[in-house]
């Protein structure tokens, strides 16, 4: 938690505000390097001092307080457990560090997650993104989850685009944090990558018959199995023919073909029978031809029914190797 001392006046006000109305679901917003999580950590600890249960609700995919990146969180923060500490008890899986093309996925998971949280009140952090696709996103975001506040962090009037259409909403706009630390994309990037790697450091080998398992956020695997001979693996699916090439690739007309290898290091999220988000997983192999997939996941393989393809590729040390997934694998 955030020591008392560098908590700007304003910011203590409005958490007295909070907890005082028992306003339950607080949107925090700003742009990069404003305090967002900060003010988060503070709100909870002024909650949990006044006795009330807290939930946070995580969705800055890039620099996550709770959980691994490309994720949207949920978790239930204790008094004096940093936010690193708190385990996610409910997740949804963006398959992205960036909410750049994911607007739907990052507004349908976070109201998935608040409509989850058991909580007195429920904390809601975002990313930095407030600008262009960012204010759309954020404009999303509010009318998806209604909150009872909003709490701005802002230098001036830098979110006045964003605000001025939600004005009839209940809205504390606080000055950003003046120990919030500017951060280069290269010290964001290596700040997931530790966080990936912490989170598969435990990950063991898990193999899957394909028939078991449920796939999603994907056009692979919704159509007929068919043989051809040009192909490791094809099938027909309610688009057009799908196919994963041979070494000696032969491109035909009017199909969609992946270049073999194309899963390897793909992350993808996992979920239960309930279709209930429970982790991540790294694609090692699929072998179409005995019908499994391989994957690297701290998860037990008896707890996964579904697995959804993301759109980047991570190494098992947290390495993020880029979002080369081919075109056809989705559209």
């Amino acid at each position: 938690m955030e020591p008392t001392c560098d908590i700007p006046p304003a910011w203590a006000w409005s958490a007295g505000q909070i907890v005082q109305h028992k306003w339950r679901k607080v949107l925090v917003l700003g742009a990069v390097d404003r305090g967002k999580s900060t003010y988060c950590r503070f709100l909870t600890r002024c909650c949990l001092e006044a006795g009330q249960r807290v939930a946070v609700v995580d969705t800055d995919v890039g620099q996550k307080d709770i959980g691994p990146p490309a994720t949207l969180t949920l978790g239930y923060p204790e008094a004096a457990q940093s936010p690193t500490e708190v385990q996610p008890v409910a997740w949804y899986f963006i398959g992205a560090t960036s909410q750049a093309g994911h607007l739907l996925p990052m507004t349908v998971g976070t109201r998935h997650l608040v409509d989850a949280a058991r909580a007195a009140c429920i904390i809601i952090n975002t990313t930095g993104f407030v600008s262009g696709p960012g204010r759309v996103l954020k404009s999303y975001k509010i009318e998806a989850v209604q909150p009872d506040v909003i709490v701005a962090l802002e230098h001036g009037r830098e979110l006045r685009a964003l605000l001025h259409a939600y004005r009839h909403y209940r809205l504390l706009r606080l000055p950003a944090s003046a120990y919030a630390a500017t951060k280069t994309p290269e010290q964001r990037r290596a700040a997931r990558e530790r966080a990936f790697g912490r989170y598969f450091a435990t990950a063991s080998t898990v193999e899957l018959a394909l028939r078991q398992v449920i796939f999603q956020r994907a056009l692979l695997f919704t159509g007929r199995k068919l043989e051809h001979p040009h192909f490791l693996y094809a099938e027909h699916t309610g688009e057009g023919m799908l196919a994963v090439a041979a070494e000696n690739r032969k491109d035909t007309a009017g199909v969609r073909v992946l270049p073999i290898g194309f899963e390897r290091h793909l992350l993808c999220g996992v979920a239960n029978r309930r279709n209930h988000g429970i982790g991540l997983a790294l694609i090692t192999h699929i072998d179409f031809a005995r019908e499994t997939i391989i994957l690297r996941t701290p998860v037990p393989a008896a707890q996964i029914k579904v697995v959804q393809f993301g759109t980047l590729y991570v190494q098992e040390n947290g390495r993020e190797l880029g979002y080369n997934v081919p075109r056809g694998l989705f559209a």
